[in-house]
């Protein structure tokens, strides 16, 4: 099982929202890959979501596929906190958790999330475009059908990479 942790609510939001008509979760499920979430995400998520991001947050929640994280940041090192500058909440609260838990790959839709962690922990994140390519490298869906569903998502709102290039599963 792989365990991806979404570092802010707009990756969280395109994963669940921005592809209405295919629910993208269900094709993750098939490779197990399993999502968690720290609860300060599920905040600024929950502030303004569409009626089919809540209902798939339940679902993925109900089925274990997102997990929602209770983080302590009682003792957190300020010359990490530092260097984190620069992060919403969400995002902070991300960092600081993976920090103390590297078995995740990150996934991020912010460019200043990428830079900085990047930059200060040479911590590589993860796009939710390179999320639909896992989806391609590991014979869920095909190229096409990634090129489609990455058109609905950017009518319908995607925030991040502006020319995703998805190629053929090698």
């Amino acid at each position: 099982m792989s365990k991806i942790l979404i570092l802010d609510a707009v990756s969280l939001i395109n994963i669940l929202e921005r592809c209405e008509s295919k629910n993208l979760i269900d094709y993750f499920k098939e490779i197990n890959i399993e999502f968690h979430v720290v609860k300060e995400v599920i905040n600024e998520f929950n502030k303004k979501p569409k009626e089919i991001g809540k209902t798939r947050l339940q679902e993925s929640i109900d089925t274990s596929i997102i997990e929602i994280i209770e983080f302590d940041q009682e003792n957190i090192d300020l010359s990490v906190l530092i260097k984190l500058n620069g992060l919403d909440e969400g995002e902070l609260v991300s960092a600081l958790y993976h920090m103390e838990n590297r078995e995740y790959k990150l996934v991020s839709d912010d460019n200043a999330a990428h830079k900085i962690l990047l930059e200060n922990f040479e911590i590589t994140c993860l796009w939710t475009t390179n999320l639909l390519q896992i989806l391609i490298d590991n014979e869920v869906i095909d190229v096409d059908e990634v090129k489609t569903i990455y058109q609905e998502m950017k009518k319908n709102g995607f925030w991040g990479v502006k020319r995703p290039v998805f190629r053929k599963r090698k």
